[in-house]
């Protein structure tokens, strides 16, 4: 069974409501409240990265920023080891793509059939860009030494999506989303000690 089911059946069998974490007008709604505030916030941005799970996160940053800003360029950050949409993106339709360990657990995982956020994510993502694990780890530790922030590896990736194009935005507006700090220690040390 391909891993974005697993939830939906799990909680169909405790006879409970299933309600999903991105594929949801609430949820791309909510989260595009951050589009709000970086319009706000910087009127002249030319970019925003952000990483990529089911797509809710930057579904709904970017249908915001694009109704208000079409030539803000939405980007969207992916682990190579876990980069299901990215995947079902290039080849145009939702299929079960295939994900391996990745410190961006946060946005492993597949997409639902059916899923909203994939027509969302067709229309807004003008840019995909992949980053390793090693490329993940080095933004987290740059995070924590100059910023002094405890970065989880979903976060990881946007930042190191970033840092692999800074010199396409050289002397222009950027805007990367942080998007969570959730890591167990144990793994946030490995990461700091280079072992990952």
């Amino acid at each position: 069974m391909p891993n974005a089911k697993r939830p939906r059946a799990a909680v169909a069998s405790q006879g409970k409501i299933f309600f999903s974490p991105y594929s949801h007008t609430d949820v791309i709604a909510g989260q595009g409240t951050v589009g709000l505030e970086l319009a706000k916030q910087c009127p002249d941005l030319a970019a925003v990265y952000a990483s990529v799970g089911g797509g809710g996160l930057i579904g709904g940053i970017g249908s915001y920023l694009k109704a208000l800003r079409p030539d803000v360029a939405i980007i969207g950050c992916w682990a190579e080891n876990a980069s299901a949409m990215h995947q079902c993106l290039e080849r145009g339709e939702i299929f079960d793509a295939s994900e391996s360990e990745t410190l961006s657990d946060g946005t492993a995982g597949g997409i639902e059939e059916g899923a909203i956020t994939f027509p969302i994510c067709q229309q807004v993502i003008d840019r995909q860009v992949l980053v390793s694990e090693a490329e993940i780890a080095s933004a987290m530790r740059d995070i924590a030494a100059n910023e002094r922030f405890i970065i989880e590896g979903s976060a990881g990736v946007a930042v190191a999506a970033a840092l692999k194009t800074a010199s396409d935005y050289r002397n222009k507006n950027i805007a990367v989303v942080i998007c969570g700090r959730n890591i167990d220690l144990n793994t946030f040390r490995k990461v700091l000690d280079g072992f990952v």
